[in-house]
């Protein structure tokens, strides 16, 4: 199975050689926005900005890019010539995972880079692996959940972008969940990214949380139960 995870992370990564400014660009736009948060926020905004850093590079690399890319492999019948040969689903998602995973360090070395900086403890940083496995998931699953059914391949971009608007930039995930009036707290939980973001806060202790953890662990399993039956009963491994 390895083997056939490593041959499609390598075709999905080929876009590294053709196209390396997109990393350069995804970095660069990272430390210009830190920068902006130090100059006009505090200590206390970049200890928050480094959990979103962790958390929406995860969501949007399932979300936008992986999601995008299996659309796109859907749309363009490449999933067909896939179906037919060894390659499984797990080996084939996990390898467009593997291949699309250096849009992600443009957003966790820095977020570690800030991290050590501040002089903060590393240590609760491992918390936010199976975070941001958990946010690269739901990210994937929500959009596939989407995508999958439609039929017209121009609207792919269209659903995945504002999507990604509305949960990363709208939502508390770059400020904190608690400057919301209490009575918008709870609410604003059924967001994903804002109860992931709200358990790094909890996971980390860097920035302060707004709602019990076991509102956002029910948040996140509700998301997770529900768009992981919608993608298993749409996505079929098989030629249709």
């Amino acid at each position: 199975m390895w083997r056939q995870v490593l041959g499609i992370a390598y075709l999905e990564s080929r876009w590294v050689r053709r196209q390396p400014l997109w990393l350069v660009q995804g970095l660069v736009g990272t430390i210009g926005f830190t920068i902006i948060i130090y100059v006009w926020g505090s200590l206390n905004a970049l200890r928050n900005l480094i959990l979103a850093y962790v958390v929406a590079g995860a969501w949007g690399l399932g979300l936008n890019i992986v999601a995008q890319t299996i659309g796109w492999d859907r749309q363009n019948r490449r999933l067909k010539h896939l179906v037919a040969s060894p390659v499984t689903l797990p080996a084939y998602f996990l390898g467009v995972v593997l291949g699309c995973n250096p849009f992600l360090a443009t957003q966790v070395l820095p977020a570690l880079a800030i991290a050590l900086l501040l002089g903060l403890d590393p240590l609760p940083l491992l918390a936010l692996i199976p975070v941001a496995a958990l946010a690269l998931l739901l990210g994937a699953f929500l959009s596939l959940s989407i995508l999958l059914r439609i039929r017209n391949p121009t609207n792919i971009s269209a659903i995945t972008n504002p999507l990604y608007t509305f949960t990363i930039t709208l939502s508390p995930v770059y400020y904190p969940l608690i400057i919301l009036p209490p009575p918008m707290r709870l609410p604003a939980l059924a967001v994903p990214t804002v109860a992931l973001m709200e358990a790094a806060r909890w996971l980390t202790g860097y920035a302060p949380t707004a709602c019990e953890p076991a509102w956002t662990l029910a948040s996140l399993a509700t998301w997770m139960t529900i768009t992981a039956l919608i993608v298993a009963r749409r996505f079929k491994w098989g030629l249709e």
